[in-house]
C-alpha cells in the first residue's frame, strides 16, 4: 500500500506542509506523543520534537514526504542527528518506500542490540498505515465493498492512501485489460463509496500519480450496469511490414538491406545483459526520416525469432495507435504475455499490471522477469515511430508513462529491456515532456544512429530490384538511382518502385532514362492518379496526422476514398490512427513544397577538370564518353568519373548513356556552373554539419576529415583517400563563396559571392603529417627548437631550397604547431609568437604540452607504466581509425615517447622541475 499527499498545482507549499503536519501529528498522537516544537525546512520535510505522554521522553521526528525512494543518506543524517543533539531516540516519517541502500542500512541497525537498535525507528508507508489504523484514524481499504461492486477480483489492484485537503480517501486502481486505468475512491474515515463527480473531478485533478486514471470510472458503470463496455482492451498494434517487395511499409525481413554493425551490436547488448556485464537496459535507433528504423525493427524481431541460441523475444509496437497514455502500460502487458506463450519466463503466472508509479515492480511482473533471468532469457519491448506523439497535446502524458517505463527497467536491472525508434531532427521546446525524456535518458541508454547506406549497401539493395524485374539494370539507370537516392534507403525504394511500375508498362530502360528521378517528381506522379475526394481526403489526412479513422470517415462522409488511398499505400492504418505514409510526402502535401534532402555525394574531381569537360557539352546533342575523352585528352574512365559530378550537380543530363548539357545552364561559363553547383552545396551535409559545428570558425583539413568521419562511419576510405575528399570538398566551397582560405586551412564564412579567382590559386598540398589529427613526431623535440632558431634568424626562407641540418622534417612539426607558416612560398616563423613564450624552447615546449596525441600518451603512461610500444601504436591506429603497419605502430610509438620523456625530464627556462614520468626500456 502507498501514501500520497496530493494538493492542487495552485496551492502554495503551506497547503502540503499544513497536510504533512496533521499527518504526522495523528501517527505520533497513536503512539501517545505530543508536539512540542515543530520546524518546517519545506513544504515536504517538517521536524518534531515530541514528549511522550506518559513517561515524558521525548523524540526526534523527521519527516519526509516524498514520492521517489528514500535514500540512505537520509538515515545516515538521523542517525547524525540523533547523536549529535544527544536525543534518546529518532524518527522517520516517510510516505514514500525505501531504496534499496536505505534498506540495507535498515536491515544492518536491526541488526545491532536490541537497546542500541530501539533508538532509531522508521515508518515506511505500511507502517505508517498501520499506525493510523490502530488508533482508528482510518480504517482498513475496504476490499469487500470494493469487489461487490465490480464482481470481478482480477481488475483490483494496488490500494492508495491519499491525504487531500478535500480529506481522507482510500483509492483503489481498477485494471480493466490488465492494467491501471480507472479509480474508485472510498472514504478513509468509514469506508463509505465516493460519489460526488464534483468530488471526484477535484480530487483527480491534484498532483496524485493515480490523476491520468479515470476517477469517474464507478459513475460510468453505475450508468451502464455493466463492466463490459468499460473493460475493452487497448488495440495494441504491432509494426507493419510489407506484403511484398513493392510495398511501401517497412520492408520485409528477406528484403532487408546492410545496417549488420547495428544488428551485430543490438544483440550484443542483450549478450551482456544477460551475464550482467552492462547497467545498460534501454537502447535508442535514431537516424533521419527514411533510414529504415521500422525496417530495423522488423528485421531484429525476425533475427530474434529465427535463432533459438539468442534466446530473445522482440516485441515491436507502433506508437502511432496510441490513444491515450493506457497504451504504454497496454504494450508491456502485450509484450510479456506473448513471450510468455512463446515459451519465455515462467507460464503459471498471471500478468497484470497492479502498481500504477512503477509497473514492473507489481508483484506477478517482477516475478516473471525473475523468471527470465533464470532461465537466460531476454524480453526487448520496442516503440517505434515515438516521435509521432509530438503533435498531439492530449498525447503528451504519454511520455511520463514512458519515462516511467524506462525508468524502472533501468532501476530493475535484470532481463527486461526497452528500445525505442526517435527520429533525428525533431526539435521541441524545452517545455515539451519529450525533450525532459529524451536528456533525462541520456546516460541510460545507448544509441545507435543509422547513417545513408554505403554504396555497397545501395548496390545490394538494387540487385534485389533486378530479380524483382527479371533483367539486368542498364548501367547508367542504376548509376542514377544511386546518385538520385542519396543514401536514403526509403527513397532508393520508393524510385525503384517507381520504375517497375513504369516498366510494368511497358516503358524500357532506355526511355526511362531521359526521365527526371527528383522527389518532386515521384510526389507529382502519386498525385496525379487520385481524384477528387481522395485528394481531399489525403490533405485531412495529412494536417491532422496521426489521426483517427472516424474523423476521416465523418469528415469526407465515404469509405471508399479512405480504402482507395489505403490500398494505394499513400495513407497507413495504425490501430484506428491514420497517417501519410512519409512525412516528407505529408510536408509536400502541407506546404506544397519538397522538403530539402541533404545531399551526400562528393565529388569525385578537381573543379577545372569538371568546367572543361562541362564547356563540351551541348544543349540539343548529347556526346559520348569516346567522344569527350578525344576532345579533352582525358581518358574515358576520367570522363566516366566527371559524368558523374556533372549529372549530380545538376550540369547535365545522361541520354542512352551519353551527356548531355542541362537546360537550365545557359552558357556553361565557370561562374555559371559555381552558382549551379553552390545551390546543391548549400544543401550538402558536410555544409549543414560544418555551419552547427564550427560556424564563423577556423578549420584544418583535419577537422574537415573528422567531420567526414562522422557522416560516413562505414565508408573504407583510406588516409590519403580521406584527406583528398576533405581537402577537394572544402575547395569546392572555397570557390562557391561558402568559405574562405586561410592558412593552414579555411575560415568558414559564407561571402555570398562566387570566388571564381581563387581557381587560379595552385591547390594546397595539404601533407597529413602537418595537418592530420595524430601527432607522428617526425623529429624530436632538441631538432625542432634548433630548427626554430634558425629559422627565426633565417626568415623568408623559399620552400625549394635545400634546408641545413635535415631541418625539413622538423619544419613539419613547427607547422603543425603553428610556430611557422609558409606565405608566397616562403617559410616564415611567427616570430612575435615565439618571442610571446619567451623563446623557442618554451614555444616548443608550450604546444607540445597542448596537442591531444602527446596528452594522450602521456595518460596512457600514468595510467600504465609498463605500457608497451606497440600497445600505444594500436591505441593510436584505433582512435584515429588509422591502417598503420606493425613497423609503423612501433617506430611511431617510440618518437612519441621521445617527446613525452623531454616534457617530463627536460629543463623548462626557469628551472622549475618538471613531474617525472616512469622510464624503461619498451617492449614490442
Amino acid at each position: 500500500m502507498k501514501i500520497e499527499i496530493a494538493v492542487n498545482d495552485s496551492d502554495s507549499t503551506k497547503v502540503r506542509g499544513d497536510l504533512l503536519e496533521n499527518l504526522s501529528k495523528d501517527l505520533l498522537s497513536a503512539q501517545h506523543y505530543d508536539v512540542i516544537k515543530e520546524i518546517r525546512f519545506t513544504a515536504v520535510e517538517l521536524d518534531l520534537l515530541c514528549k511522550h505522554r506518559v513517561s515524558g521522553k521525548e523524540i526526534y521526528v523527521e519527516c519526509k514526504a516524498h514520492r521517489s525512494n528514500i535514500d540512505a543518506n537520509i538515515l545516515k543524517n538521523l542517525l547524525g542527528t540523533l547523536i549529535f543533539k544527544g536525543y534518546s531516540e529518532a524518527w522517520l516519517i516517510s510516505t514514500a518506500e525505501f531504496g534499496k541502500e536505505a534498506k540495507g542500512f535498515e536491515y544492518e541497525w536491526n541488526e545491532k542490540p536490541k537497546e542500541e537498535a530501539s533508538r532509531l525507528s522508521f515508518y515506511n508507508p505500511s507502517r505508517v498505515i498501520d499506525a493510523l489504523k490502530s488508533s482508528r484514524v482510518i480504517i482498513p481499504p475496504p476490499e469487500t465493498d470494493l469487489l461487490n461492486l465490480v464482481k470481478d477480483e482480477n481488475i483490483i489492484g494496488e490500494w492508495t492512501l491519499l491525504i487531500t485537503t478535500y480529506g481522507r480517501f482510500w483509492a483503489a486502481a481498477c485494471l480493466p485489460s490488465g492494467i491501471p486505468s480507472a479509480v474508485i475512491l472510498f472514504y478513509a474515515k468509514n469506508g463509505a463509496l465516493v460519489e460526488d463527480e464534483d468530488l471526484l473531478k477535484n480530487i483527480s485533478s491534484t498532483d496524485t500519480t493515480l490523476n491520468s486514471l479515470d476517477f469517474l470510472f464507478i459513475k460510468k458503470y453505475q450508468r451502464l450496469g455493466s463492466k463490459e463496455e468499460l473493460l475493452k482492451e487497448i488495440d495494441v498494434v504491432q509494426v507493419q511490414q510489407g506484403e511484398s517487395w513493392d510495398d511501401y511499409r517497412p520492408a520485409r525481413p528477406e528484403d532487408f538491406v546492410g545496417r549488420k554493425k547495428e544488428q551485430q551490436k543490438i544483440f550484443s547488448l542483450f549478450k551482456s545483459i544477460k551475464k550482467k556485464e552492462t547497467p545498460t537496459r534501454i537502447f535508442a535507433l535514431t537516424g533521419n526520416s527514411g533510414m529504415g528504423k521500422s525496417s530495423l525493427v522488423n528485421k531484429l524481431k525476425a533475427t530474434s525469432t529465427s535463432d533459438s541460441k539468442n534466446r530473445v523475444f522482440i516485441f515491436a509496437v507502433d506508437v502511432r495507435a496510441a490513444i491515450s497514455s493506457d497504451y504504454i502500460y497496454s504494450s508491456l502487458l502485450s509484450s510479456l504475455k506473448w513471450a510468455q506463450k512463446k515459451g519465455f519466463g515462467k507460464q503459471d503466472c498471471d500478468l497484470r499490471v497492479t502498481n500504477v508509479s512503477n509497473p514492473l515492480s507489481s508483484p506477478e511482473i517482477k516475478s516473471y522477469i525473475q523468471s527470465l533471468e533464470e532461465k537466460g532469457q531476454i524480453v526487448c519491448l520496442i516503440f517505434d515511430q515515438f516521435e509521432e506523439l509530438f503533435s498531439k497535446p492530449e498525447l503528451y502524458n504519454v511520455f511520463e508513462k514512458a519515462k516511467i517505463l524506462f525508468h524502472g527497467a533501468n532501476s530493475l536491472q535484470s532481463n527486461f529491456c526497452l528500445g525505442f525508434a526517435w527520429k533525428s531532427g525533431v526539435t521541441f521546446t524545452d517545455e515539451h515532456p519529450a525533450y525532459h525524456m529524451w536528456h533525462e535518458l541520456q546516460d541510460m541508454r545507448v544509441t545507435y544512429k543509422l547513417q545513408p547506406f554505403t554504396d555497397k549497401e545501395s548496390y545490394t539493395a538494387l540487385n534485389i530490384f533486378e530479380k524483382e524485374i527479371n533483367q539486368k539494370l542498364n548501367s547508367d539507370l542504376r548509376q542514377n538511382l544511386l546518385i538520385s537516392s542519396q543514401g536514403y534507403p526509403w527513397l532508393l525504394k520508393k524510385l525503384c518502385i517507381h520504375l517497375y511500375n513504369k516498366i510494368e508498362q511497358g516503358i524500357n530502360q532506355t526511355q526511362l532514362l531521359e526521365k527526371n528521378l527528383d522527389v518532386e517528381n515521384l510526389f507529382d506522379d502519386d498525385l496525379e492518379k487520385l481524384g477528387k475526394s481522395e485528394r481531399i481526403c489525403l490533405e485531412f489526412i495529412a494536417l491532422r496526422a496521426p489521426v483517427d479513422w472516424y474523423e476521416v470517415i465523418e469528415m469526407s462522409g465515404e469509405h471508399h476514398a479512405l480504402n482507395s488511398l489505403i490500398q494505394k499505400r499513400l495513407v497507413v492504418r495504425s490501430g484506428n490512427r491514420l497517417n501519410i505514409y512519409w512525412d516528407m510526402f505529408r510536408e509536400y502535401l502541407l506546404t506544397k513544397k519538397v522538403p530539402i534532402i541533404p545531399l551526400h555525394y562528393l565529388p569525385k574531381n578537381e573543379f577545372n577538370a569538371v568546367s572543361k569537360i562541362a564547356g563540351l557539352l551541348k544543349h540539343k546533342t548529347a556526346l559520348s564518353t569516346e567522344m569527350l575523352a578525344q576532345q579533352s585528352g582525358f581518358k574515358e574512365r576520367t570522363i566516366l568519373n566527371i559524368g558523374l559530378d556533372l549529372v549530380m550537380f545538376g550540369i547535365a543530363n545522361r541520354e542512352k548513356g551519353n551527356l548531355i548539357l542541362h537546360p537550365e545552364i545557359e552558357h556553361p561559363d565557370e561562374v555559371s556552373l559555381l552558382k549551379k553547383i553552390r545551390e546543391k552545396l548549400q544543401r550538402h551535409v558536410f555544409t549543414i554539419n560544418l555551419s552547427k559545428k564550427l560556424s564563423n570558425a577556423e578549420i584544418t583539413i583535419s577537422d574537415a576529415e573528422k567531420l567526414l568521419n562522422e557522416i560516413f562511419p562505414n565508408s573504407n576510405y583510406n588516409e590519403r583517400t580521406r584527406t583528398s575528399y576533405a581537402s577537394r570538398l572544402c575547395r569546392w566551397l572555397e570557390f562557391c563563396g561558402l568559405m574562405i582560405f586561410k592558412e593552414p586551412g579555411w575560415l568558414l564564412r559564407d561571402t555570398g559571392n562566387i570566388n571564381n579567382t581563387a581557381l587560379k590559386r595552385k591547390s594546397p598540398r595539404f601533407d597529413r603529417r602537418t595537418y592530420g589529427d595524430v601527432f607522428m613526431a617526425q623529429s624530436p623535440p632538441e631538432k625542432t627548437i634548433e630548427a626554430l632558431e634558425w629559422l627565426v634568424n633565417n626568415p623568408f626562407v623559399s620552400t625549394k631550397n635545400r634546408l641545413p641540418g635535415s631541418y625539413r622534417n622538423s619544419f613539419v612539426t613547427l607547422r603543425r604547431f603553428g610556430l611557422i607558416v609558409i606565405k608566397n612560398n616562403q617559410f616564415v616563423p611567427e616570430t612575435k609568437l615565439v618571442s610571446n613564450y619567451g623563446g623557442a624552447t618554451e614555444a616548443v615546449r608550450s604546444k607540445a604540452e597542448n596537442d591531444e596525441t602527446i596528452r594522450d600518451i602521456i595518460e596512457l603512461i600514468q595510467n600504465d607504466s609498463r605500457i608497451a610500444a606497440l600497445e600505444i601504436g594500436e591505441y593510436l591506429c584505433h582512435k584515429h581509425k588509422r591502417n598503420w603497419s606493425y613497423e609503423t605502430k612501433r617506430v611511431t610509438a617510440y618518437k612519441l615517447r621521445q617527446w613525452v620523456d623531454w616534457l617530463a625530464n627536460g629543463n623548462s627556462s626557469d628551472g622549475q622541475a618538471k613531474r617525472r614520468l616512469p622510464r624503461r626500456k619498451w617492449n614490442t
